[in-house]
């Protein structure tokens, strides 16, 4: 039996599957990531280290915040610049407002409708009460796109996010009206996450290494140190001698594994397993009631690629009360207007290379910038989520299909593609 499918819809970028079984054994299988290729690295060369930010953030309209954020800390790493205090807390306040949009989005609109047996959002707008649920999507995503806004200058590829910090704040009225719509919002939120932390995943158990970011400070999204299930403790300088990019002949995107070790999982599972004891009490709570974590706050027994869904409501529950805690920080030193808050200084360029991972959406991203010393980058490297996903994919896809092999094909092609869902790929990300 052969099954084939050419566009895989509900995800971000283009991609498809296929795999071939024969008298009961799965004989070949694919994920062919067939989006162009639109080669950011080779056209950041040549452009000015404070150009970046800006052209590898339309690498991604989902994660341009990630992009921006991971391109800013190299390149600041390169020219030997610290950012202040206040820099970082508006920072990671753009980075948890980015994280929470985007889980919501998959949650509801690619995730959901695997659950309820339909093709899309729209078929389940037909269902009754489906269209309060929906609203209350609407609504929550204002809220957290609203946030955004504020610090970045637009929700899309912002553009008050720069090298050494930022060109304007928000002022103490706007981020009142912020405070406002994260309580008003509160119910809606609780509802979303209830019902997503609800759903049945099919039963599967990855074999893949759990990898993410980690530090003393808290649940680390901006920076730390790289972590694994298996005991995988490095800094993000030692990124490139740890991790290895293979191409595959039928894929646009590359596979990054660990090097001599294998395949890796990142992502909302890999964090909140990895470090629940750094949630807020809330969302540690619901990981523990998830079956995410145990009660030591280590990795539950259950390894479900699945479940990355509920980590992601997880995640959803927490990034709301962070954003909520920083805003209340925030509002304390900001000035009466927008735009009278602490702007940036101006590094001067020099020679350097800088490296830096953060935790996007869908897991580790990594930028890596060579600067001359009039400032112009000389070489760019940058390697997305999903690239480190993608053989995990892969892998969980195979032993998904071996254990349901006696399903009809429509039966497997409809978990295939539930499974890779799951994963929240980004396959525009991958091919940059």
């Amino acid at each position: 039996m052969k099954i084939k499918t050419e566009y895989l819809g509900r995800v971000e970028g283009e991609a498809g599957f296929r795999f071939r079984t024969k008298d009961g054994r799965l004989e070949e299988l694919e994920i062919n990531i067939w989006e162009p290729p639109r080669f950011f690295e080779g056209m950041l060369v040549g452009r000015r280290y404070d150009e970046a930010p800006d052209i590898v953030a339309r690498i991604c309209g989902i994660c341009p915040v990630s992009h921006m954020l991971t391109s800013i800390r190299a390149i600041e790493k390169a020219i030997h610049f610290e950012p202040g205090p206040e820099t970082q807390a508006a920072r990671k306040i753009m980075a948890y407002s980015q994280i929470a949009s985007s889980h919501l989005v998959h949650l509801v609109m690619l995730a959901l409708p695997d659950y309820e047996g339909k093709d899309s959002m729209m078929e389940l707008l037909t269902e009754k009460g489906k269209d309060t649920f929906f609203k209350k999507f609407i609504r929550v995503k204002e809220v957290f796109n609203g946030i955004t806004r504020a610090f970045g200058g637009r929700a899309l590829h912002p553009v008050s996010m720069v090298v050494g910090g930022f060109t304007s704040a928000p002022g103490k009225k706007e981020i009142d009206g912020l405070l406002s719509g994260l309580a008003s919002s509160e119910s809606d939120l609780e509802d979303i996450i209830g019902t997503m932390s609800g759903l049945k995943p099919p039963r599967l158990e990855t074999g893949s290494e759990l990898v993410c970011l980690s530090d003393d400070g808290g649940y680390a999204i901006n920076e730390g140190r790289i972590v694994s299930s298996m005991g995988l403790n490095a800094m993000e300088d030692e990124y490139e001698g740890l991790f290895e990019e293979r191409e595959a002949a039928y894929s646009n995107a590359k596979k990054t594994t660990l090097t001599q070790r294998g395949q890796i999982m990142t992502g909302a599972m890999a964090r909140v397993g990895l470090k629940s004891g750094r949630l807020g009490t809330k969302a540690r709570k619901l990981a523990f009631s998830a079956g995410l974590v145990t009660e030591t706050n280590t990795i539950g027994k259950n390894k479900n690629p699945f479940h990355n869904i509920m980590a992601q409501a997880v995640e959803l529950l927490h990034f709301a009360q962070e954003c909520k805690n920083l805003l209340e920080i925030a509002r304390a030193s900001a000035g009466t207007k927008a735009g009278t808050g602490p702007l940036r200084p101006s590094p001067p360029p020099r020679e350097g290379e800088g490296k830096a991972l953060t935790e996007a959406p869908r897991g580790l991203l990594y930028h890596s910038y060579t600067l001359d010393r009039m400032g112009t980058i000389r070489k760019a490297n940058i390697v997305t989520p999903t690239a480190h996903n993608y053989l995990a994919m892969e892998q969980d896809l195979r032993r998904l299909i071996e254990d349901n092999i006696n399903l009809p094909a429509e039966g497997l092609r409809s978990l295939a593609g539930m499974l890779i869902r799951a994963y929240d790929p980004c396959f525009s990300c991958s091919v940059h």
